[in-house]
């Protein structure tokens, strides 16, 4: 007979009602509350870190810098892979068709995303300290071993695939941080830590830029090795145990808490957020990687693409930061609704007339889309926060990205096939269709936890 279940802490009642208000999401009477009982079941209460150290702390912020720092090289590749890309596509592997080389930046980025299913689970149980610097090991020869290779295959297993996995633990790490410490500022703090894959966005293709035609391919890809050692080396300084010191585990509770379930998919809420988020990474991420070649098949020139994604990542560092601020005054889901819309607008407006027969008219969709495309990625994890409690937090987000990292699989080469047989315009149209598919499925989202007739328009959701 299992010994009845201690009483929930003071600090872990306040974090549940503010994460996840039981009876507003819409299945508050059914499957959330069984979730909420199996997840006290598994797991004894603890105290939040709000509750231990509050979200002023120095500590709490430093941790921020840690993850801005881990987001500068995995995020921030990930959004300028575009320009590994281009140059691949024109110079070691020209012999391959655009749709061939993007499954390099597709596997890339989707194994960036799903691992996350594995390494969520593990940095809820371990932290960021043992994550952290595996992490480290595994991206930081990437870049060594990239200088050397010289077919396709090379690039697949060493990009793809080990590179993935290096990404896949950065950026679970830098994110997963975030979500432990905060709550109320979640929306702030998460903001200024994507900052760092927009800052990396922006510093790596300007990089690239200069280095590639000066010190040819291997040693642009050495140097871009030293700088991602010394970035990451102060990241890790800079992580802390982002859990309160609580007694040690028992193995069987560790064992339990690194198990993969998908017992979050009961949720409704967790659904539709995972199926808007899977929309719009495709139509960010492809945007990113493709634009580069977007602009070579428009016939503008071929370093006009290192510059595209500059200055969209430039702008997505607003985006990041803006919008979580806003969201943390009037709700985040509805911050992130408007943001959709107006991306969706500016797409349809811009890009579809305008985009392969202006280079003014292209640069200014980059910026626009970057600062869009920023919010996406900044109030999305946010917005997961809300299905579930915050020491999940790395559970349900790799949950999510497990499925959300196959629109990164396909997002590349399907968008390189279209614009290769149906044009600049059709890939235009392609990505503006897909944002408005990822605004309705978040507004669902948004409507089940708000549990009510109505829009609820003046709610703070």
């Amino acid at each position: 007979m299992r010994p009845s279940q201690p009483k929930m802490s003071r600090s872990r009642s306040i974090a549940s009602i503010q994460v996840l208000p039981v009876g507003q999401s819409g299945f508050g009477r059914g499957n959330d509350t069984e979730l909420l009982t199996l997840n006290a079941d598994l797991e004894p209460s603890r105290p939040l870190p709000l509750a231990e150290t509050g979200e002023t702390s120095a500590k709490a912020w430093i941790t921020v810098v840690g993850a801005f720092l881990f987001l500068f090289p995995s995020y921030g590749l990930m959004q300028s892979i575009g320009t590994i890309q281009s140059h691949l596509e024109l110079n070691q592997l020209s012999s391959y068709s655009s749709r061939d080389v993007g499954w390099i930046a597709g596997t890339f980025t989707s194994l960036a995303m799903f691992l996350g299913i594995q390494i969520g689970p593990m940095f809820d149980a371990y932290g960021p300290r043992v994550l952290g610097p595996i992490g480290c090991i595994i991206y930081i020869p990437t870049f060594f071993v990239l200088a050397e290779c010289r077919v396709y295959w090379h690039f697949m297993l060493v990009l793809g695939v080990w590179g993935g996995t290096g990404a896949a633990i950065l950026s679970m790490v830098g994110v997963g941080i975030v979500g432990k410490w905060f709550v109320r500022r979640r929306g702030l703090a998460m903001g200024i830590a994507l900052c760092g894959s927009s800052l990396g966005g922006v510093v790596l293709p300007l990089t690239l830029r200069s280095l590639l035609p000066s010190l040819g391919w291997a040693w642009a890809m050495r140097s871009l090795a030293f700088l991602l050692a010394a970035v990451m080396v102060a990241g890790a300084a800079c992580l802390q145990q982002s859990m309160p010191v609580v007694e040690a585990a028992s193995e069987n509770r560790r064992r339990k808490r690194v198990a993969l379930n998908f017992m979050a998919l009961t949720s409704g809420t967790f659904t539709f957020v995972t199926i808007g988020l899977f929309a719009l990474e495709f139509a960010a991420f492809g945007v990113f990687s493709l634009l580069p070649t977007y602009a070579t098949a428009a016939n503008f020139p071929s370093d006009t693409g290192f510059g595209l994604v500059a200055v969209a990542n430039a702008m997505s560092t607003a985006g990041r930061l803006l919008p979580g601020l806003a969201g943390d005054h009037f709700g985040h889901f509805n911050i992130l609704l408007a943001m959709i819309l107006v991306t969706a607008i500016f797409t349809g407006a811009i890009l579809v007339p305008f985009g392969s027969s202006s280079l003014g008219a292209l640069y200014a969709f980059s910026a626009l889309w970057g600062f869009g495309s920023g919010s996406f990625i900044s109030l999305t994890p946010v917005c997961m926060g809300k299905t579930c409690e915050s020491e999940d937090y790395g559970r349900y987000f790799g949950t999510m990205y497990f499925f959300v990292s196959f629109s990164l699989l396909i997002a590349s080469p399907l968008g390189g096939e279209m614009l290769q047989n149906f044009g600049t315009r059709a890939l235009a149209c392609l990505y503006m269709s897909v944002v408005v598919a990822g605004g309705i499925a978040f507004l669902l989202a948004r409507q089940l936890l708000y549990g009510k007739r109505g829009l609820g328009i003046r709610e703070k959701i």
